[in-house]
């Protein structure tokens, strides 16, 4: 009989990426298009859909195969979208919001007094809706516990 691995969770306050955005709930988090584009991927390597790709691409209703190669690029990319969390190292080790945040010794962008104009969070702006500005001012205003709180309901 196999042991269960023991998975220990950390408290969901330590979720709290520096920047305001919650890893509970990101993609890079919790992995599952990662691991979906991972197993897809491999079946696709088991069925050798790759020999038979160019084939395909001539047949009618099939053009698209044409983009096989990109689209087996794009599912190694997505499955490279993995995150430990922010406490954890986060994505890279190499994010500036991070380093910038644990320079100045802050648990996170809420303590510093000019994140909403912050250019090192700019980069967030794009597809996050600035959920992450609106986050920093809750955790500001109630703490990271009221925040988690709020978010798990």
């Amino acid at each position: 009989m196999k042991k269960k691995a023991i998975v220990i969770m950390p408290k969901k306050t330590e979720l709290i990426g520096r920047c305001g955005l919650y890893c509970f709930e990101c993609p890079s988090y919790t992995q599952k298009a990662a691991n979906l584009a991972s197993d897809l991927r491999e079946q696709l390597r088991k069925d050798q859909i790759d020999k038979y790709s160019d084939m395909m691409a001539k047949m009618p209703g099939f053009k698209a195969f044409e983009n096989y190669k990109q689209f087996v690029a794009l599912l190694e990319a997505i499955n490279r979208i993995r995150c430990k969390g922010c406490r954890a190292g986060g994505w890279d080790g190499k994010c500036k919001i991070r380093k910038c945040s644990m320079s100045k010794k802050y648990k996170g962008c809420w303590q510093c007094e000019i994140f909403d104009s912050c250019k090192t969070l700019k980069v967030l702006e794009d597809g996050q809706s600035n959920i992450h500005l609106k986050n920093l001012k809750k955790i500001q205003k109630n703490g990271t516990a009221a925040f988690v709180k709020s978010q798990n309901r």
